[in-house]
This record gives C-alpha cells, structure tokens and sequence, in this order.
C-alpha cells in the first residue's frame, strides 16, 4: 500500500491533544487494519517515528498550535517587535532578548521604552564588527561595502537621515543579490510578494533536512501556516529566516495606505512622511542587514554563522567611529542655529564616553 494512504489517519491523529505510542497503534489497527510500530523520538520537539513495513512517518507529540502556546521560539519573540519596526537582533541570546524586551513593552511608556532598549542593545564596536566580518565577506552586499560604511559614518557623525536612506537601496540590492545567490535564478529587481513566497520555500527546504528520513510529517500537512510553524520549531535556522520573512512582509514592505505607518521602505524612498525619521531607524535598517548574511551563511563557508563578538580589528574601527562622533558632537546645536529644522526630541546621544 502507498504511504500516501496514510495521509488521513495521521492529519487525524495530529489533531489530538497529546499522542501517545498506545492511541497511535489502536487508531491504525481501527482505521487501517493494520499494525505499526511506534518510538519515541525527538525531532527538535518530542514526537513519535511510525514505522509501516519500509516507510516511516513522524507526528509530534502535541499539535503545532501547542507549541506555538507553550514553548519559546524566535518567531514569538519577533512577532511581538513587529509593531515596533524591529527585526530580532541577531546576537543576542533568546532569553535575555525576550526577557528585556517584554520589560520594555510593559512599562508605562512602552514607545519611550522601545526606542530606548534599541540603543541600549546596539553600540559602536557593534556596527564595526559587523561591517568588518559579515557585510564584508557577503557575497549578496560586497559590491555595497563602501556605502555601508559611509552610512555607518555618517550616522555616527549624526547625519540620521543620509545614513538611513542611504542603507534602503543597499537592503534592496543585498535582497536582489541573496535570491539569486540562494535560488540561483538572476532577477533584475525584488517583487516583495515573490520575495516573500521564496523566503518560505527556503525556510522549508532548510528544515526538511531535518526530516528527510521520514516519509511524512506535519512539513507536509498541505497547509502553509502549519508547515511553516513546523519547520521554525524543529529547526532554528528556519525559525530566524521566518523572523526575517515576518519583518519583511508586515514592516518593511507592508502596503502603505497612509504616510504615517512608520518604519516602511516606500514612506522613507519616497519621503511620503516623517515617523521614519528617528535615529533608532538606523538601527532597524541595520540589523535587517544581519538577516541577509544569516541566511548567506546557510549556505557559504565565507560569512560567520554564529555571532563572533568583537576583535581587535573590530575595536580599531569602533575607536575611529567614536573619535568622529565626538568630533560632530556639536553639530546639531550648530545647525539649529541656522534656523534648519532640529531632530526629534525622543532622539538619543549616539555614542557616550566611558564616564
């Protein structure tokens, strides 16, 4: 028998509660006629092999919607700093990151405290390791090696608005380039909608390495949002590249209907408002940066895969941003002087010295 015509007893069995290797075995018997064996397994998240003759079949032990309740992952963390504009900071560990930033989103002044956990978690030899040892050794923003760093200058020079804008179109080439590196196809521009669909079909095909032993599991339901939480759960390079998926679709390139929607690519290319003009945007457009060379780093032997922290490459190149920053450090004041309209009062210093 064909282990497709399994498929309607095992989406039956995935719907229970909680699986255990006895109801698995009665169900079968009752719906199929037929015995099978069960082990216990953990693929990721605890779960059970069915073994019919030479075909294996794999079921968790609860239902996605389960673990999508009860259990920590990176795409939970991110769902709750979309309303913010912000792709998860990829070098933080997961508990400290969702443990800081909830505290920040249930304060009194939950925008005040966003912003402010921004710039605390993002700082200038930060900026200099990743420029040094990610940016530069991507393949999909080596050609953007020199705007990237003029950016970072300029923002630390305090020019908030010729770093941002100047970082869009590098966002937008570093997309272009990374689907064509990954999906080996050769696109002459980034349809968001297509980007997006393509982001998924990665996120699936990484996480069903995982599986590949089986000859069906719930990556194979034949529902997306079930496939796709699946996979974020077994697998946590599918997990970030869904949190890079999620930020993509709902902040970057969500459709605008108004000009007030804050951080969104086509209000700041297009100057349609001024919610883009806070300095932390800098940041976010940063740190979406990151997700481009993590999933670069999926398949290539040349970007880090894990966070590397600092060198002293990396510090020299801070020390020379810190130096500029502290020399620009009047600029604003100056500027205002001349009647040119001030930055927003929520704007932070960008760099302090050690006291």
């Amino acid at each position: 028998m064909d282990e497709m015509d399994y498929t309607k007893t095992l989406k039956k069995l995935y719907k229970a509660p909680e699986l255990n290797a006895s109801l698995i075995i009665e169900t079968f018997k009752r719906r199929e006629g037929i015995s099978v064996i069960v082990e216990e397994v953990d693929v990721g998240k605890p779960g059970f092999k069915i073994t019919i003759d030479e075909s294996n079949f794999l079921l968790l032990k609860h239902p996605i919607e389960h673990f999508n309740i009860k259990w920590g992952r990176a795409t939970s963390i991110q769902s709750r700093m979309l309303p913010y504009g912000i792709p998860i900071p990829l070098y933080l560990g997961q508990g400290d990151m969702s443990k800081s930033f909830h505290k920040a989103i249930t304060s009194q002044s939950p925008d005040t405290a966003v912003e402010k956990w921004l710039y605390d978690i993002f700082e200038i030899d930060l900026a200099a390791a990743y420029f040094l040892n990610y940016f530069s050794k991507s393949e999909a923003l080596k050609d953007y090696r020199l705007i990237i760093l003029e950016a970072i200058e300029s923002f630390y020079m305090g020019l908030d608005h010729a770093a941002i804008m100047s970082l869009i179109p590098v966002f937008e080439g570093g997309l272009r380039n990374l689907q064509n590196l990954v999906l080996d196809e050769d696109k002459g521009n980034v349809s968001g909608a297509v980007f997006e669909k393509r982001l998924r079909a990665i996120l699936k095909h990484w996480g069903s390495r995982r599986v590949s032993d089986y000859n069906w599991h719930p990556g194979m339901y034949g529902i997306d949002s079930i496939e796709v939480d699946f996979y974020t759960h077994i697998c946590p390079q599918s997990d970030v590249i869904n949190c890079f998926r999620l930020f993509f679709k709902n902040v970057l390139y969500k459709p605008t209907e108004s000009h007030n929607e804050g951080f969104n690519r086509h209000i700041i290319v297009h100057m349609l408002g001024n919610n883009f003009n806070r300095a932390t945007n800098f940041f976010r457009i940063f740190l979406a940066l990151t997700h481009i060379t993590f999933i670069e780093s999926l398949t290539s032997e040349h970007v880090p895969f894990f966070w590397r922290g600092y060198d002293d490459e990396s510090r020299r190149l801070g020390q020379y941003l810190k130096q500029i920053s502290e020399i620009m450090d009047g600029r604003r004041s100056l500027i205002k002087s001349f009647g040119v309209p001030g930055y927003p009062s929520t704007s932070l210093p960008l760099y302090q010295s050690p006291s």
